[in-house]
């Protein structure tokens, strides 16, 4: 029997509401299949198709996604083999996790130059490979011993892809404190992108991070509000340092985690996106597309029977 999807036969929610409450027998339609999200957001058991919606700004149709491995061990023997067998194996990208950034939970990397150089030898940084920074809340130090390393291993930073993830409000939410008030803080990070714009890095250099928040028990519009308010903090202070507006938002990228809920990690994702596309307008600006890192949410893994964390990590 072919289903013919524009059929209103088939597509009447009236018509598919009388046959579900048939099934149901009495029991309450809304109690039994509908549900609401932590911000009271209501989640129906079915939708019509949208009309009339205005294009979200994406990536290209059909481009890939970019598949990156963290790399969080001390030991540089140890995260060089990794790295190397990760890339090797269908990584395309590193994530490089600092001691005391949002995604180090009790591991992560020195920031010395000579180390984050151990851990990179042989890893071909001019061919494409994305790199990531999860900086502690010292991010320029930790930008400056990439830097530093990369200049040890000969790749000129115009041919490196690294997001530098400098991210003084998010690390600062972990910790409970900002080094500094808005304004010293802001004119720090943005001292902190303008050296490395000097030094021939493309960026983007700052994270807009939803992590911490997620991982605290935060709910979606939580998280969102989060990013989005820490993304302004950074578009404002970079435009005060002389950046224009149309290249501060390029230096600029965005982290959300994503759970074992897909339908409402995807939606958060697009929420993200057609809200920064409205702030974008709201500056004078066409919206672009942003870069979004989304990680697996680490308050949903469990310590015991944690096999089925495997599951978990394949939504």
């Amino acid at each position: 029997m072919a289903l013919h999807l524009d059929d209103p036969a088939v597509t009447d929610l009236a018509h598919w509401r009388k046959l579900a409450e048939a099934v149901l027998k009495g029991a309450d339609f809304d109690e039994t299949l509908t549900s609401k999200t932590l911000d009271g957001i209501r989640i129906e058991p079915l939708y019509a198709k949208a009309e009339g919606r205005a294009p979200i700004a994406g990536r290209p149709t059909g481009s890939p996604w970019t598949i990156m491995q963290r790399i969080d061990d001390a030991d540089p023997v140890r995260a060089n083999k990794q790295a190397l067998t990760d890339l090797e194996n269908g990584a395309n990208g590193l994530t490089l996790v600092f001691k005391d950034s949002i995604g180090a939970h009790g591991f992560g990397i020195d920031a010395k130059a000579e180390l984050v150089a151990d851990i990179l030898k042989g890893v071909y940084l001019d061919a494409g490979i994305d790199i990531a920074l999860d900086c502690s809340p010292r991010g320029r130090n930790d930008a400056h011993a990439f830097a530093d390393a990369c200049k040890a291993l000969g790749f000129p930073p115009n041919t490196v892809r690294v997001r530098f993830g400098l991210n003084p409000v998010g690390t600062g939410a972990r910790i409970g404190a900002l080094h500094g008030d808005g304004a010293q803080v802001a004119k720090n990070v943005s001292a902190a992108v303008n050296d490395l714009i000097a030094q021939g890095f493309k960026g983007p250099f700052v994270a807009a991070d939803g992590r911490v928040v997620h991982a605290a028990g935060g709910s979606e519009a939580q998280e969102l509000g989060f990013v989005l308010a820490s993304a302004l903090f950074y578009l404002r202070g970079l435009e005060a340092s002389g950046i224009a507006l149309d290249d501060a938002r390029a230096m600029i990228e965005f982290r959300l985690a994503s759970d074992s809920d897909q339908f409402l990690s995807i939606a958060k994702h697009r929420a993200l996106r057609k809200l920064w596309a409205s702030i974008e307008t709201q500056c004078g600006l066409t919206p672009k597309p942003i870069f979004i890192t989304s990680e697996t949410a680490s308050r949903m893994l469990t310590t015991r029977d944690a096999w089925v964390n495997l599951l978990r990590n394949g939504m």
